[in-house]
């Protein structure tokens, strides 16, 4: 009798180690197929200069969550003065295709104005900080100049044609935008289509009472309606960088862009070595354009920095002293 009750007792202590094993071996497997298809609201960084490297990255980023089940909604974190014309079209585009399919939300950090404005007028609700800047809804490009007949065997108007001509693109593009926005929000402006067509940028309290935003919040509150949208009890999130982050070939090569402007355009600096850079003009710039630093403003900061770095103590004594005195060197 006693032999049959151990017996049983180590049958018992078997079956118990082994059910303590097997859901050992299997719970990390049954975690990781959970964290696998888990609902998500993939947070998609839209940040800099908007140009065709970012432009690529966004699409890439969006087409992603697109093929991707587990995503149901979209949250993006806009953090950009705006760009290009064509590259800002397509951001809008990728938002558009995928605001078909799911949620999509829109977070301002800093700013997001001109091609950033652009790029998520598709979204259902737009947030923004106290002090976010948004709108500028308009092209800031310079007035269109006379150029002289091409001779030889190049047609005469290969160089750009008419001013009149030019004027029509740069109207052409201007009203595009223009329309785009209206159709996109002009149910929530409390401002005429001639005022919002006067590019002016707003702060966020400003903007959401008229109309360029929707709610004050942050990101997090914006993921939160971006689920509620989606009809997400628990849900996971997957922030996405895009940009220049993404592409390391450009980032082997440091060309980190940046924009300056002079008194009549604005241009692309792709910056490689200290002193040396491929500049660029934008032809066509939807770029809120006092975000954009005046290239005598970072020509005066350089020099100053420059002036501090090398001059002796004494030296820079006796700059204090003329400042003080009036003395303009």
């Amino acid at each position: 009798m006693v032999t049959s009750r151990l017996s049983d007792r180590q049958e018992t202590a078997v079956v118990v180690l082994v059910a303590a094993v097997v859901g050992l071996a299997l719970a990390p497997a049954v975690l990781g197929a959970t964290g696998d298809t888990a609902d998500t609201v993939a947070v998609v960084e839209v940040e800099g200069p908007i140009l065709s490297p970012l432009a690529d990255s966004v699409e890439q980023e969006l087409r992603d969550v697109r093929q991707n089940d587990s995503v149901k909604a979209v949250v993006l974190k806009m953090n950009t003065p705006g760009g290009a014309a064509p590259a800002s079209e397509r951001m809008y585009m990728a938002v558009q295709r995928t605001a078909q399919e799911m949620p999509v939300v829109a977070s301002v950090q800093q700013s997001s104005a001109s091609g950033g404005y652009y790029t998520m007028l598709p979204a259902e609700t737009i947030y923004v900080l106290p002090t976010s800047v948004t709108g500028s809804v308009g092209l800031a490009a310079g007035a269109p100049q006379p150029n002289e007949p091409v001779r030889g065997p190049s047609g005469p108007n290969k160089r750009g044609g008419s001013v009149v001509g030019q004027w029509a693109v740069q109207e052409t593009l201007a009203d595009t935008f223009i329309n785009t926005v209206m159709k996109q929000r002009g149910d929530e402006f409390n401002v005429s289509r001639s005022e919002v067509a006067k590019a002016k940028v707003y702060l966020g309290t400003r903007a959401v009472q008229n109309g360029f935003a929707d709610k004050i919040g942050s990101t997090d509150e914006a993921i939160r309606e971006a689920a509620d949208r989606a009809g997400l009890d628990g849900y996971q999130v997957d922030t996405r960088e895009t940009g220049f982050s993404n592409i390391p070939s450009l980032l082997r090569t440091g060309e980190q862009p940046f924009l300056l402007q002079n008194d009549d355009r604005i241009f692309v600096v792709y910056a490689n070595d200290p002193g040396y850079g491929q500049v660029q003009p934008m032809k066509f710039p939807l770029v809120h354009q006092g975000a954009v630093p005046h290239i005598d403003t970072v020509e005066d900061v350089t020099r100053s920095d420059l002036r501090s770095e090398t001059d002796s103590p004494d030296d820079r004594q006796r700059a204090g002293a003329d400042g003080a005195g009036g003395v303009n060197r």
